[in-house]
């Protein structure tokens, strides 16, 4: 029985280690400030504070590139994408349209949840737990 466990410990965790993120997170996002806000505006209890930073542009100019194990970001008026630097993403827990990703965004590591929705990519984020919505870019 100790060999079968060893034998599965080996093969099985690797294998979750470098699985790639679900196909409908690959790709080029920006994110998207209406679909975020309005997101936001569904949890009461965002402070009036918080809510007063993340309507002063806030959301809107991230952009993020999704490979199968990596990911980028930069903000679209900081940085071009000649001077974009690749993190790797580890997958922590996913599904067919949703994935729990370990990754470095912006210099600091995250462990968040990203989901797909109507053609759109988002991630559950603050202690409010609302969706940054991202859009496709060509």
């Amino acid at each position: 029985m100790r060999k079968l466990l060893a034998v599965l410990a080996l093969t099985v965790a690797p294998t979750c280690a470098f699985s790639q993120v679900p196909g409908c997170l690959v790709g080029r996002w920006k994110s998207d400030e209406a679909l975020t806000l309005a997101d936001m505006r569904k949890h009461p209890e965002v402070t009036e504070r918080a809510k007063a930073l993340f309507e002063n542009r806030f959301f809107g100019r991230l952009i993020l590139i999704f490979g199968s194990r990596h990911i980028g970001s930069y903000f679209e008026d900081e940085q071009g994408r000649a001077d974009l630097s690749f993190d790797e993403v580890r997958v922590v827990e996913s599904g067919s349209n949703w994935a729990t990703l370990r990754s470095r965004l912006l210099g600091v590591e995250h462990l968040q949840r990203w989901g797909c929705e109507n053609g759109r990519i988002y991630a559950v984020i603050t202690k409010w737990e609302f969706r940054e919505y991202f859009s496709p870019l060509p």
